[in-house]
């Protein structure tokens, strides 16, 4: 109750006539801290230091535990074998009463020797004597009353002397007046050293924990005293060396009571650490691939938690094509306490890597063959025998915040080999290595020159579940790999027709796409073009590269097929370089010797400032579509028009190169060969039809207006009738002048041919008698005297098998000389197909009778004296002579 009340200033009674007094035991309590100092009288000073930093506010506010927190670090300090190790033992007052540490005793575990009074004198000084039954224990009674001078104060009464000064008391705590030196208001305390040498044992422990504690106490006069929290003697654990250890990371670990302790020390180790890395492709520097060590890892170094850093960098394949120059970095870090060298570094190169013993690089590391085995190089570059004044080859220990390394590098060519691989491994080890003295030492985790090498498809898939990590550790942390991809290089071509004539072809660009199977596809109908016989149809070459290589298509060859014919003097075939070639490959000057044709127009040789022909690797993630390159050429089809063939043309890739003008092989096709299914060649597809519009003209309609009254005589012919009858009209003499007469014609085209086209315009020539009146034709124009035109249905596509018609209304000129025959043709003066075909039988427009896209159509006109005006059909087969001007009539009057 009195310490619960201590802070009270007023504390009443029952009632106010009454009040209480107390008294309290005072108690004793000594605690002890143990912590190393020096390391082969080397004091452990500033942030070496491991002194306690004492926080004493659950004593000074009486708070349980009765005892200060003492912040000090536990994780063991790194020795060697043969080290001296100085532990201060600080024994701390933190009772009401004064007192001594009578006896403190350390429990040494085997690897910590005694160091001999004679040759310490820490140990002189202090005292320490071996216990006679277990030789691992040492006590000392330093800061005992007994061992210590005590200056009596005559001014007290005979019986209680009294100290002034002394060296071992340790005095009460009091929080109020309570100053030592740098931890002001702490407990008061004495120190104790001991001094120890690290040895080697049988069965050595990765760390060496050593435990000391109070066994004895008394008070200021040297009484018999019992402290407060500590009653038992510790209790040795049988796991001395992980004693504690899932508390290390701890600022303040108590004891197993407050006056005992612990300190460790952790045996310094030797560990060199390996990473492989590649810097350079050909002529490209690849620097993404260098290891970074992540700070977490050096800080788990430095506090004992792992045994090796870690390295992130990734170890992805690198892309790489035959005959490339690859090099590899090799680096060597020291994660290890001692310094060391990487005496001897071995290489295991697979076949498809070949050591290059002339390279420069290889020359300066030193690399030399194994006299067995030519795929094991290795080098001594990096040993203590090596080492120059220029070249300090030693790679300092590790000392807590930095890994120091040291490099070599290697050279090597990728070449192909008869059982390739998707994926090229190489494995490089440390095989031997020394400490800083060229002494050869036990590394901590790794074993000299023991990875493992696999072979065939364990080598290639060697880790390859790992690939995706930022970090893969190799066997040992002395072993690392690195990868290789062949870059595939892989060129395809696709040939459209984009031009026949002077039509443009848009509707056969290929469209590429990737399917679900990451298969390359280009979507473009081969359905054969439509042409005819004398069409000059234009081919488009496309070549891309869907590689990972850049290249070039150094010659494209395309074959002449039956049906057509080369053109040399043409514009297009002469701009992109084309020559003929005879059946036997020779260059040739004569047409019909001709039946390939090659070109190296897209080749490096013929590459121009203006004209890149480099084919660019395909980069799918930044790219839509390959890179390509087009060539062009033109052909005549010499194909008869009634030819029913299908005309297949043939072009292929017929050499590549790299971009250096290297040969190169292709993934997947063999240039110059034609073998089905490969990519690097196509076809396109010609049919040859013919364009046939044909005219047929027939009168329909025979009018006669007369006062106002309209008479429509139909005829009833048709655009078949062949011959068609003549229509003829009688007018009375005395009428010739007052009626009016007209004739309608239809004029029918029909696409008598196999390609869609249209009649793009009709020409009527109108014959001497008959006239044009605009009114009656509001679709036609007159062109010329005589002569009419229509392009009315100029926009109706006409399929094979289509018609369109037409009519026009053409009027007699009154006039009783003007009787007889009138004999009025039509023509197609102009039609069009997108094929640019020329009609098979007709030429438009040059008034050839006989031809079938001109027709006819005739009349008659005849007076009939003293007669009503009759309209008659006169049937018979009419010969019109034009040259004679004579007309042979067959005539039937009604």
């Amino acid at each position: 109750d009195a310490k619960i009340a201590r802070g009270d200033r007023y504390i009443p009674g029952q009632e106010d006539d009454d009040d209480i007094e107390k008294v309290m035991l005072k108690e004793f309590d000594l605690a002890l801290r143990k912590f190393i100092s020096a390391i082969n009288t080397e004091q452990l000073e500033n942030e070496e230091s491991r002194e306690p930093g004492v926080d004493t506010s659950t004593l000074t506010n009486g708070v349980e535990p009765y005892t200060a927190t003492y912040n000090h670090p536990k994780q063991p300090v790194k020795v060697s074998i043969g080290d001296t190790v100085v532990y201060t033992i600080r024994v701390y007052n933190e009772g009401e009463i004064d007192g001594y540490a009578t006896e403190i005793t350390d429990h040494l575990p085997e690897q910590l020797e005694f160091v001999n009074p004679e040759d310490s004198e820490i140990n002189r000084t202090y005292g320490w004597v071996q216990d006679t039954e277990n030789p691992r224990i040492y006590k000392t009674n330093y800061l005992s009353k007994d061992n210590e001078t005590i200056y009596l104060d005559e001014a007290h009464l005979p019986g209680y002397p009294y100290y002034t000064t002394s060296s071992k008391l340790l005095l009460a705590f009091n929080p109020e007046t309570m100053t030592n030196g740098e931890y002001a208001n702490g407990p008061h305390y004495r120190d104790v050293l001991i001094e120890c040498k690290v040895v080697s044992t049988e069965n050595m422990p990765n760390k060496i924990t050593n435990i000391a504690e109070i066994t004895d106490d008394s008070d200021a006069y040297g009484n018999p005293i019992t402290d407060r929290d500590n009653e038992a003697e510790v209790q040795m654990p049988s796991d001395l060396p992980g004693y504690k250890d899932d508390e290390i990371e701890k600022d303040y670990i108590p004891g197993q009571e407050d006056d005992d302790d612990f300190e460790k020390i952790v045996l310094k180790e030797f560990d060199l650490a390996l990473r492989k890395y590649i810097t350079g492709v050909g002529k490209n520097v690849i620097a993404n691939r260098v290891p970074d060590i992540t700070p977490d890892s050096i800080t788990d170094l430095r506090k004992l938690r792992e045994t090796t850093a870690v390295y992130e960098h990734t170890k992805k394949p690198v892309g790489v094509s035959i005959g490339d120059k690859v090099i590899y970095t090799i680096e060597v870090f020291n994660e290890g306490d001692e310094d060391g060298y990487a005496t001897e570094i071995t290489d295991h190169l697979p076949e498809q890597l070949r050591f290059l013993p002339n390279d420069e690089i290889n020359i300066k590391f030193e690399w030399v063959p194994d006299v067995e085995n030519n795929q094991i190089v290795r080098t001594n570059y990096l040993s203590k025998e090596k080492e120059r004044e220029d070249r300090e080859n030693k790679i300092p220990a590790f000392n807590g915040t930095t890994i120091v390394s040291r490099k070599v590098q290697i050279a090597c060519e990728v070449v192909e080999t008869e059982n390739m691989p998707s994926k090229i491994t190489n494995i490089a080890e440390i095989s031997y290595f020394t400490n800083g003295n060229g002494e050869i030492v036990k590394d901590r985790d790794s074993e000299a020159h023991n990875a493992n090498i696999p072979t065939g498809t364990e080598l290639e898939q060697y880790k390859d579940d790992e690939l995706d990590k930022t970090y893969i550790p190799g066997q040992q942390d002395d072993d690392d790999f690195e990868k290789l991809i062949i870059k595939e290089f892989d060129l395809a071509l696709r040939k459209f027709i984009t031009k026949v004539n002077e039509t443009d072809i848009l509707t056969r660009y290929p469209v590429f796409s990737i399917d679900e199977n990451g298969n390359y596809v280009y979507t473009h109908t081969k359905e054969p073009v439509l042409v005819s016989n004398g069409s000059i149809v234009t081919y488009t070459i496309r070549v891309y590269n869907e590689g990972q290589v850049n290249g070039y298509a150094k010659l494209v060859k395309d074959d002449i097929p039956e049906g057509l014919e080369f053109l040399p003097e043409h514009e297009t075939n002469a701009e992109y370089r084309w020559i003929m070639l005879d059946e036997n490959g020779e260059e040739t000057e004569n047409v019909k010797d001709a039946v390939t044709i090659s070109t190296d127009y897209l080749s490096k040789e013929q590459e121009k400032v203006d004209k890149g022909n480099l084919l660019l690797a395909f980069d799918k993630e930044n790219m839509e579509e390959p890179d390509y390159k087009d060539l062009k050429v033109a052909f005549k089809v010499i194909e008869s028009n009634e030819s029913d063939r299908i005309i297949i043309n043939k072009a292929q890739i017929a050499d590549d190169s790299d971009e250096n003008d290297n040969p190169i092989k292709d993934i997947d096709s063999k240039p110059d060969e034609w073998n089905e299914g490969e990519d690097d060649q196509d076809i396109e597809k010609l049919k040859v039809q013919y364009f046939d519009l044909s005219l047929r003209k027939w009168v329909t309609q025979a009018i006669v207006i007369e006062n106002g009254e309209t008479k429509v005589t139909e005829t009833g012919h048709k655009a078949e009738d062949d011959p068609e009858e003549i229509v003829k009209v009688d007018i009375k003499d005395k009428k010739i002048n007052s009626v009016i007469v007209k004739f309608k014609y239809s004029i029918r085209v029909t696409n008598e041919g196999q390609i869609p086209g249209y009649v793009k315009e009709i020409t009527d020539y109108i014959p001497e008698g008959l006239k044009f009146v605009q009114e009656d034709n509001p679709n036609w124009t007159q062109k010329e005297e005589n002569v009419i035109v229509t392009d009315q249905v100029k926009d109706v596509l006409l399929k094979p098998g289509e018609s369109v018609e037409v009519e026009v209304l053409l009027t007699w000129i009154n006039d009783g000389e003007n009787m007889g025959l009138k004999v009025n043709k039509a023509e197609i003066s102009k039609d069009y197909n997108e094929y640019g075909a020329p009609d098979i039988d007709s030429t438009p427009d040059n008034k050839k009778d006989g031809e079938d896209d001109i027709d006819d159509a005739p009349v008659m006109l005849a007076t009939a004296t003293g007669k009503v005006p009759t309209y008659a059909v006169v049937s018979g087969m009419v010969l019109i002579v034009l040259a004679s001007g004579i007309a042979l009539i067959k005539k039937f009057i009604i």
